[in-house]
C-alpha cells in the first residue's frame, strides 16, 4: 500500500489516498474527496523511473 496526497478540484483541500501497487501499474477508480465529498476520478499509472505512481485527479 502507498499513500499519495492528492488536491480535490472542488474545494482545493489535499488529502491521503491509498493505492495498492498489487492492483495493478494502471489503475483507474472514483473516490469521494475527504473534505467535500464530491466525486474525484483517480488515474494512477506506475512509474519504473520514479519508483512511484504518478497520479491524475479529474472531476467525474
Amino acid at each position: 500500500m502507498i499513500y499519495m496526497d492528492i488536491t480535490c478540484h472542488y474545494c482545493f483541500e489535499t488529502f491521503p489516498i491509498e493505492i495498492y501497487l498489487e492492483e495493478g501499474e494502471e489503475q483507474d477508480f472514483i473516490i469521494d474527496c475527504e473534505v467535500c465529498c464530491h466525486p474525484l476520478h483517480i488515474i494512477a499509472k506506475w512509474n519504473d523511473d520514479e519508483g512511484q505512481f504518478n497520479i491524475d485527479v479529474d472531476e467525474t
